[in-house]
């Protein structure tokens, strides 16, 4: 009993995947190309400004963990990284201004790291097209 039913609904589920819609104007033909188009995949360009978007990003919060955690700045690993993310975030030197320092490089290196992912995504997406 339970494989009839699976077979009737296999069969009907083949039925309507082979069958054309009903309804077949304009709007919905315009419907299904926009769809395709806006969920095409990254060619090899727009994903890598967006893998480089990310890279960037993570490197800023990172660069900001290891403040707020108190690691050692004379270390290799977090003098690189830190030095990356002052590099990177020096056009948003001072967009934030406060009087500890700490908070005021978490302030505007999350601002750069926002601004980053934001043009990156923005850009990949141009780039698509």
């Amino acid at each position: 009993m339970a494989t009839q039913i699976w077979r009737r609904r296999r069969g009907r589920v083949e039925e309507t995947t082979t069958s054309r819609p009903a309804v077949s104007d304009a709007r919905t033909r315009r419907w299904n190309t926009t769809r395709v188009r806006r969920f095409q995949r990254h060619d090899g360009l727009s994903a890598f400004v967006w893998l480089v978007a990310w890279t960037v990003t993570l490197v800023l919060l990172f660069g900001i963990a290891l403040t707020w955690s108190g690691a050692n700045p004379g270390n290799g690993v977090v003098h690189a990284v830190l030095r990356a993310g002052t590099w990177l975030a020096t056009p948003f030197d001072d967009v934030f201004r406060n009087a500890d320092a700490r908070k005021q490089l978490t302030e505007n290196w999350l601002f750069a790291a926002g601004v980053y992912l934001v043009a990156g995504r923005v850009l990949a997406w141009l780039l698509r097209w």
